[in-house]
């Protein structure tokens, strides 16, 4: 399951009907898309691509009039400056986090009798599997809006070591409320379990 490739594709779906709808044929492969994971933002540089030495602005312009974002994971799109941006949706966010916390997840690792240090992977894994765990079994309200950043990071396939610490790291720097928001702690749950069995078992 590769959530954030799907949604790769359904935004080059919906740029290629637009550039088509507006009469372009010949169309870069791949479709140009960068994902900022602090805003949930794709945005493409199709409209320089096809534009050539013509007005790229206008192009991108045009293109964004020309989205159909029913049934994507984008509630929105826009042109900003030669760029099309295309806004991951918080229901998009809330649905993967949900299917993220599916599943048969790992027994979760004992955590070690001694000192709490994050900075130590195998027990920053091993207790955040727990602790989350225990969390999204909990009748905790879900939060207003979960963060972009690490919905698409989980939605992504895993890392090496220091990338899995990193987004456990920025999950704990979350606020609270959004930790326990149940969706959030079960993915993050389940991929610190399958993160410490990669690693350590």
């Amino acid at each position: 399951m590769n959530l954030l490739a799907d949604c790769y594709r359904s935004a080059a779906e919906r740029l290629t009907a637009a550039a088509r709808a507006v009469g372009f044929v010949r169309l870069p492969e791949p479709i140009p898309l960068r994902l900022r994971e602090d805003t949930g933002t794709l945005s493409s540089g199709l409209a320089p691509a096809l534009a050539g030495r013509g007005d790229a602005g206008a192009l991108a312009r045009c293109l964004a009039g020309e989205l159909s974002l029913e049934g994507t994971p984008f509630d929105r799109g826009e042109a900003r400056g030669v760029l099309v941006l295309l806004h991951i949706s918080s229901r998009w966010l809330r649905e993967a986090a949900k299917t993220l916390a599916a599943g048969t997840a790992p027994s979760p690792p004992t955590v070690a009798p001694g000192p709490r240090d994050r900075e130590d992977l195998k027990f920053l894994l091993s207790y955040t599997a727990c602790r989350c765990r225990t969390l999204a079994g909990r009748p905790t309200p879900p939060a207003a809006e979960l963060p972009p950043a690490v919905v698409l990071r989980l939605a992504a396939p895993p890392g090496d070591r220091e990338r899995e610490g990193r987004l456990i790291r920025a999950y704990w720097a979350l606020p609270p409320g959004v930790r326990r928001d149940p969706a959030l702690a079960g993915a993050v749950s389940r991929r610190a379990g399958e993160d410490y069995d990669r690693f350590f078992r």
